[in-house]
């Protein structure tokens, strides 16, 4: 999948403008970026189309948070300068193109790397 084809996926799933899906991918990816260790952020990446990896890796900041969902979500609202309510749709919206996009084995590393409650927000209930 391309950079293009991403955010149209993006787009269409969470009914956006093209131009509000390129900011609500990069606020989501630029926080999960800032939220995953470097060695996490760099797998996904190289899963990834180069644009998308480029987000995660300029927004990597060398150790990882420990943010659970509600603050990952806050900071994602932060990032877009929106409510926590449109941030969690949007993250939702983001991770959801993510998972389409990523092998089992590496989103199965993904996921333990976070917090349960993360799993449902990659769309994986049965996880949490």
């Amino acid at each position: 999948m391309s950079y293009g084809e991403f955010v149209a996926t993006v787009r269409d799933r969470g009914e956006y403008p093209n131009d509000e899906a390129e900011r609500v991918v990069d606020a989501v990816l630029s926080t999960l970026g800032e939220r995953l260790p470097p060695q996490s952020s760099a797998h996904l990446g190289d899963q990834l189309p180069a644009e998308l990896a480029l987000i995660l890796e300029n927004a990597a900041d060398g150790s990882g948070r420990s943010w659970g969902v509600e603050e990952f979500v806050a900071h994602v609202a932060e990032a877009a300068d929106e409510d926590e309510e449109t941030a969690e749709t949007d993250t939702r919206v983001v991770f959801s193109a993510i998972s389409d996009q990523v092998s089992g084995g590496e989103m199965n590393k993904l996921l333990s790397q976070l917090p349960s409650g993360y799993a449902e927000l990659f769309g994986y209930s049965e996880l949490t």
